[in-house]
């Protein structure tokens, strides 16, 4: 029996400066680290010609005959547009799971992108960059699918860990922060990611945001120039080892992003910030372009228990994640073989 290539990759978390990476600005800069919520794909070589695509997430399956007949259409969308750019030829079966909450706003389809596009290329005997491989993840969504795309997401995929990202779109520099071992645990003692139970669907947001943006309403300009400088604001704390004053960051992040569209938050998610401050809570702010999802929260010392049970007897329909960093060895995309 051949034997079958595994990848995984990470998703996205604590985005400061969401939105200033897209393609309504020139440039931007944002800062957002990667948690070991794990999207996995595992591709093994059959004796069929087609290609096989199964999802544990939604229970969809797909055969194609042939790379020609593929139709990026359907919940399987994103895979197709993967096996499809990256020339692989077919004989294999592709099978995903994540261990992400369903449209969760960590970014989730752009760790499915990576972390396919990942398994393709080693398949192929392709060697890419991380770099490389977040970028061609990214025009799957963009020119494939046609979909609203920032470019942060997949390269915290590809990279993992904690980086400041500079964009002038679609390029982008990343820079890995380089926090001490003493600011990481602090980070992670104190972070929980919560689920609320409310998937979060980005495109109709996506698309009143936008509509306001060309509008060129003043309270939303105001917004997306004072998002570009929480990135600095969160990168600057957390150079110092000053978790409290990143806590603060996603706050004047949270500010800043609900002025973009009333929809962004919600009654539930306001009783949940409210709620969570009660209990020790000091940094709050809902993932990826709002509207229910996760949200990530910054407890003060000693309180992430309490915060922790104050969600769940209050909201039980709720997921409490302890939010671990994926840096160190293995982060971000990785690849590798398991033998038959």
């Amino acid at each position: 029996m051949p034997n079958v290539i595994m990848a995984r990759a990470p998703v996205r978390n604590a985005d400061l400066g969401g939105w200033r990476d897209t393609r309504l600005f020139s440039s931007g800069k944002v800062l957002n680290m990667a948690i070991r919520l794990y999207t996995y794909v595992s591709l093994q070589p059959m004796k069929e010609e087609g290609i096989r695509i199964e999802s544990h997430d939604i229970g969809g399956t797909e055969y194609v005959r042939n790379l020609r007949d593929i139709e990026y259409a359907g919940a399987l969308g994103l895979l197709k547009a993967a096996v499809g750019s990256s020339g692989a030829r077919g004989g294999f079966k592709l099978i995903v799971r994540s261990e992400a909450p369903p449209a969760s706003g960590l970014g989730s389809s752009a760790a499915l992108g990576v972390a396919t596009l990942g398994a393709l290329y080693r398949y192929q005997g392709k060697s890419l960059l991380p770099h490389q491989v977040a970028m061609n993840a990214q025009r799957l969504e963009t020119e494939l699918l046609k979909l609203e795309c920032g470019v942060q997401d997949q390269l915290a995929s590809a990279f993992g860990g904690i980086n400041f990202i500079e964009v002038t779109y679609p390029s982008a520099r990343v820079t890995p922060v380089p926090v001490s071992d003493a600011t990481l645990c602090d980070l992670e003692t104190n972070m929980l990611v919560v689920y609320t139970g409310r998937s979060h669907f980005s495109s109709g947001t996506h698309k009143r945001v936008i509509a306001n943006f060309e509008k060129g309403q003043p309270r939303v300009l105001r917004a997306f120039e004072g998002l570009n400088k929480t990135a600095e604001m969160g990168l600057e704390a957390l150079m110092r080892g000053d978790v409290r004053a990143y806590a603060e960051s996603l706050n004047v992040n949270w500010g800043y992003q609900k002025q973009l569209d009333k929809s962004i938050t919600t009654p539930l998610v306001a009783d949940l910030q409210r709620r969570a401050e009660k209990a020790g809570c000091i940094g709050f702010k809902l993932n990826g372009a709002g509207a229910g999802g996760t949200a990530v929260l910054i407890c003060a010392r000693n309180t992430q228990k309490a915060v922790h049970s104050a969600i769940q007897k209050k909201f039980p329909e709720m997921t409490v994640y302890p939010a671990k960093i994926d840096i160190g060895r293995c982060q971000g995309l990785q690849t590798w073989v398991e033998k038959a």
